[in-house]
């Protein structure tokens, strides 16, 4: 990786919190260590990188919590550190993802209590103009929500949008998401950790121009997790997509904070 795009990164970095940046930094800085990438994404990336940040607002109703993912506000800091890129998509796993977490644009941060049951759906709306997108979403234990991503990708540069779903003990997640990009060369990657007992349903909708490579990855840590996918079109042209479905069990057992514990707002 290139000495003026660490340089400009570590710029880009300045406007978010301190250990983010160093993240951000690192990630590059390891970038040729790591597996290798899709070689279209990153040579643009390289070449050509959108450091561009994009601004969003902050929602809640009750104790659910929507923000942007480069502003969250500070009490809720450390969750976002404990999990974004280290639980169910690993930022270490190749160069894709390492660049895709030092050139993030933005996305979502959305944090459902312990015990929440929200009757009426999530919506995380919104077009994106910048190639580089990342949600966390993080279900605490027992809680119960339907969440629907409607989130076009509408820039033309190569893009990455992932979702990361981590789900707390007993907590059951229907999950809802549009693929459309107005990229040639697009990713969509949907990345999930699930507690014991935990149940969730995804269900991609592939819009006009869905993303020309999606990924669905799990990780079942525990007994009892339950996990199922839908694939539904809106188009005919998905004939030449190709669609990665891994249902991974880890070697060992990872905590979660999410199972168990005071909210991010208390101390024990």
């Amino acid at each position: 990786m290139n000495d003026e795009l660490i340089a400009l990164v570590e710029r880009a970095s300045a406007q978010t919190a301190p250990w983010l940046g160093q993240k951000r930094q690192l990630a590059l800085r390891l970038f040729d260590r790591l597996a290798a990438g899709a070689p279209a994404l990153l040579a643009d990336w390289q070449t050509d990188p959108d450091l561009g940040v994009e601004q969003g607002t902050s929602r809640g109703v009750g104790d659910l919590v929507e923000q942007p993912l480069l502003n969250v506000a500070p009490q809720f800091s450390e969750l976002l550190q404990e999990n974004l890129m280290e639980k169910a998509l690993a930022w270490q796993g190749n160069q894709e993802n390492a660049a895709h977490l030092a050139l993030l644009n933005g996305g979502r941060f959305l944090y459902v209590p312990n015990g929440t049951e929200r009757p009426a759906p999530v919506v995380l709306a919104g077009e994106h103009s910048h190639p580089n997108v990342h949600d966390l979403i993080l279900v605490g234990a027992g809680a119960t929500v339907t969440i629907i991503d409607d989130q076009p990708m509408a820039t033309t540069k190569p893009s990455f949008h992932a979702t990361e779903l981590l789900l707390g003990e007993r907590a059951h997640v229907n999950f809802y998401q549009l693929s459309d990009f107005g990229a040639r060369v697009s990713r969509q990657v949907v990345a999930c950790y699930q507690a014991q007992y935990s149940q969730l349903a995804v269900t991609t909708v592939l819009g006009s121009h869905p993303a020309q490579v999606t990924r669905l990855t799990n990780w079942l840590d525990g007994q009892g997790a339950q996990a199922d996918y839908q694939l539904l079109s809106l188009s005919m042209r998905t004939a030449s997509r190709r669609l990665s479905r891994t249902l991974r069990r880890p070697a060992r057992r990872r905590g979660s904070n999410l199972a168990s514990g005071p909210s991010p707002t208390q101390r024990p």
